[in-house]
């Protein structure tokens, strides 16, 4: 009955219309995407005859490092997104061919196409291959393009933060990297900056740092403005900063930064030994730059100390090298220009034990006045920072409304002062901090190789050491920070010639000093944690070796420009069958006295009493004394001499050790 119907003619006119003139559309669709095939077929032979999946630049656009046994074929990305083949984790062939095929694609949303996605790939690509842009679809690119025009960076800078031992992620320093605006002018401080760093749910303690290790956090690549890490790092957390600034051309760090915009949506499982903040910055800098091969040789750890100065021994990569002190070195430094009398106000201004009033300074003389007032202001933000006035690290915390109250306290205390400094019409210069006589990166490598001769309670024996990281406050303080010691994986092996017989002597695990000199304002506690297997000598004159743990609490002062002194509360936990359950605890104290005689030459003396009342009642001492000669800069001369009372009758002990960096 349609069929029959008026209305069947026109439907089939309208129909058959609409196929004709449709037909020049498809044709030209199909034309156009045949067209595209043969392209991609074009490049994919080209790439394949090259075989330029295997060039440095490719593999370090997929973070595929080498390894100590030659090149690794799996990415140390993490993050399933970033790979746009199921096997592009493992083939970097496969990834490269899926890059392609997916680059001829077109999509509607111009900001998840792949040429938007991974804009480094693309350009490489085109490069190598010579892909012409008319070939490609014309992607805009907006939010990359308005990402790159806002960070402005045609300059590159490494920041070093030097360690701070209280915090188990911080212990070795850090690296960052700092987008410099040179053209513009613009200041530092304003300038954007890369940091790669472990994302965790919980406190940066002893939980974190063996997550860390195991690589239990995802890390990942975030921004943020320089005064920020400065706050953070230099105010806050009161470490020295060293800027190290890169000859990368405007060019290359535009193709940088092409790649981080590829790594923002990714994670790298972090590894607080090897995989870590300085190893995956030192891989973003090799993609701008791959001939560099920054990465090289790091196949085991990546200490911050070791990567800047992989940057400073690298030909023409440094330009210039700029110290930016601590807040504490600020205001040690400003301290050190006053007199007593004048330091006392300015800690009880800061303080509160005085208030700000006109005629407390009237008397001074303008430079003095604003001298007290910037000291006592910078003395009270290093408080504010510190979240406590009385820096009492055994404090109970208290509640959120007491921290709260004391913090408007504090801001409005800081208010008066800077207010009161602005009423002053004199200009002071900047405070004379002392630079350092040597930069992180040029002090001596971390590892340490060392052969002992020695006697022990008349028995001759050879001794071999290793110590895996890091430094210990007999090794040369030139690029470390003072009284700090920081020693991980240090075994020992002993051999007794006259008895032709090895013996494990023990091994630290780890064995951590924390002591800062303190002064009229700054003053921290010091401490001490250790954790070992080591030998001791009992009456039979069996060598027992037990598990050793101990840790302490103290004061250091730094008497002199070259003498410092600690003295510490000792407890002590052993572990061994030689005791009532297997274990002895110990009470005691310590004291030990650093010199250094001069760039060479540094002696020590060390004295310990330890009172054990649980599990055995004896009574340990050791008395030492040790000389240490730096032959070069990765070589040293150590002789220690030492009486020692241990759960024998005493004994004198007397080694002659040479010790090797590297």
């Amino acid at each position: 009955m349609f069929l029959n119907s008026g209305l069947f003619k026109p439907v089939v006119i309208s129909s058959l219309l609409s196929v004709f003139f449709s037909l020049p559309a498809a044709a030209e669709s199909l034309a156009e995407n045949v067209n595209k095939n043969k392209l991609l077929t074009t490049f994919v032979l080209k790439a394949r005859a090259g075989e330029i999946w295997r060039r440095p630049e490719w593999r370090a656009l997929l973070h595929l490092p080498s390894s100590l046994w030659g090149e690794r074929e799996t990415s140390l990305v993490d993050e399933p997104q970033f790979f746009l083949s199921p096997e592009g984790k493992k083939s970097a062939q496969a990834e490269l061919e899926a890059t392609l095929a997916q680059l001829f694609s077109v999509t509607e949303n111009n900001n998840t196409a792949v040429a938007c996605r991974f804009p480094a790939r693309l350009a490489w690509l085109r490069k190598v291959l010579d892909i012409d842009k008319s070939t490609l679809p014309d992607y805009q690119c907006r939010r990359l393009n308005n990402w790159l025009a806002k960070l402005g960076a045609d300059g590159l800078s490494v920041i070093f933060p030097v360690s701070v031992l209280n915090s188990p992620a911080s212990m070795f320093g850090h690296t960052f990297l700092r987008l410099d605006r040179r053209a513009d002018k613009k200041p530092d401080l304003l300038a954007p900056t890369i940091n790669f760093a472990a994302y965790a749910d919980q406190g940066r303690g002893f939980g974190f740092a063996i997550n860390g290790i195991f690589g239990g956090y995802p890390g990942r690549f975030t921004l943020a403005p320089y005064y920020q890490r400065v706050k953070a790092y230099s105010d806050i957390e009161n470490r020295d900063m060293w800027e190290y600034q890169l000859s990368y051309s405007p060019a290359e760090v535009n193709f940088m930064l092409l790649h981080l915009w590829e790594l923002l949506p990714a994670y790298f499982d972090y590894y607080f030994i090897d995989e870590n903040c300085s190893y995956h910055l030192l891989a973003l800098l090799d993609v701008a730059r791959p001939a560099l091969n920054l990465t090289e040789g790091f196949y085991w750890d990546a200490t911050p100390a070791d990567t800047v100065r992989a940057i400073a021994n690298a030909p023409g990569l440094l330009t210039k090298v700029t110290y930016r002190p601590s807040l504490r070195e600020t205001i040690t430094a400003r301290a050190e220009a006053l007199p007593l009398p004048e330091k006392k106000l300015a800690k009880a201004l800061a303080l509160g034990e005085l208030e700000l009033q006109v005629p407390l300074i009237a008397d001074k003389t303008l430079s003095s006045q604003a001298e007290i007032l910037e000291l006592a202001s910078d003395y009270l933000a290093y408080l504010q920072a510190s979240r406590h006035q009385a820096q009492d690290i055994f404090d109970l915390a208290p509640e959120a409304s007491i921290i709260e109250r004391r913090r408007e306290v504090l801001a409005n205390r800081q208010h008066r002062l800077l207010a009161a400094r602005s009423t002053l019409p004199v200009d002071l210069p900047a405070p004379q901090t002392t630079e350092p006589a040597f930069r992180p990166d040029q002090g001596h490598r971390g590892r340490r190789l060392a052969l002992r001769y020695g006697n022990e309670a008349s028995e001759p024996y050879l001794q071999f050491d290793f110590r895996w990281a890091y430094h210990d406050l007999y090794d040369p303080d030139g690029g470390f920070i003072a009284g700090a010691q920081l020693e991980f994986l240090a075994p020992s092996l002993r051999f007794y010639p006259a008895e032709n017989h090895w013996q494990f002597e023990g091994i630290n695990f780890v064995d951590i000093i924390s002591a800062p000199g303190r002064n009229y304002f700054i003053r921290p506690f010091s401490w001490k944690a250790s954790a070992a297997l080591r030998r001791y000598q009992f009456d039979d004159e069996a060598r027992v070796l037990m598990g050793d743990f101990k840790m302490a609490a103290g004061l250091s002062y730094q008497l002199t420009k070259r003498v410092a002194a600690s003295v510490y509360v000792d407890t002590q936990l052993l572990l061994a069958d030689e005791f009532t359950d297997s274990a002895a605890l110990g009470l005691g104290t310590s004291t030990e006295i650093l010199y250094t005689l001069s760039d060479k030459w540094k002696a020590g003396f060390q004295a310990e009493l330890m009172q054990y009342v649980e599990g055995v009642s004896r009574t340990r001492y050791k008395a030492s004394g040790r000389l240490r000669r730096t032959l070069e800069q990765d070589s040293a001369l150590v002789l220690e001499l030492s009486e020692n009372k241990e759960f024998s009758s005493s004994f004198l002990q007397a080694e002659l050790a040479w010790q090797y960096y590297f």
